[in-house]
């Protein structure tokens, strides 16, 4: 069993909110392309069979990482982890947005799954260091109740937003 680490409740409390708020950006980016499809087709002239692979390749770049995920997290630590994945899924949804064409828009989705593939792996690995043992299995609960939220914002809201603008 890994040491606990001693840190402030509050600073614990407080790295815990970041990165919930990080896995409820990782569910919305997970389901995103859906809320938007027709916006997609229409701006990358395309095929649902081409937005599927365009959501796909998300799927596919988060699962090859969790093993890797899992290598890192244990070396270099969870908030070193999370900060460079935060950095490379920012800039995945940067190019994803900006994208001019569906290639790029490829480049920007698969950046987006390899940054945040990282996030639930190192939100196991806080709870499991700084928060007591006992209350892991609610922390884990709690913390993917409130992460779906991702996947709902990606759905209706994600929509309404994509045609208000």
């Amino acid at each position: 069993m890994p040491e606990r680490i001693a840190e402030p409740q509050c600073r614990r409390w407080g790295v815990l909110g970041v990165v919930v708020a990080a896995y409820v950006l990782s569910f919305f980016q997970r389901f995103a392309p859906a809320g938007i499809a027709q916006d997609l087709a229409a701006a990358f002239h395309t095929s649902a069979a081409s937005l599927g692979v365009l959501a796909a390749t998300y799927f596919y770049v988060y699962t090859l990482m969790q093993v890797p995920t899992g290598i890192l997290v244990d070396t270099l630590g969870p908030r070193r982890i999370l900060l460079l994945g935060g950095l490379v899924g920012g800039a995945g949804s940067l190019l994803f947005g900006l994208a001019p064409t569906l290639e790029m828009a490829l480049v920007g989705r698969t950046l987006i799954g390899l940054g945040v593939s990282v996030t639930f792996i190192a939100m196991l690995k806080i709870i499991a260091l700084w928060f007591e043992e006992h209350r892991f299995a609610t922390m884990v609960g709690a913390a993917m109740l409130v992460g779906n939220l991702g996947s709902i914002l990606a759905g209706a809201p994600l929509s309404a937003f994509a045609q208000a603008a």
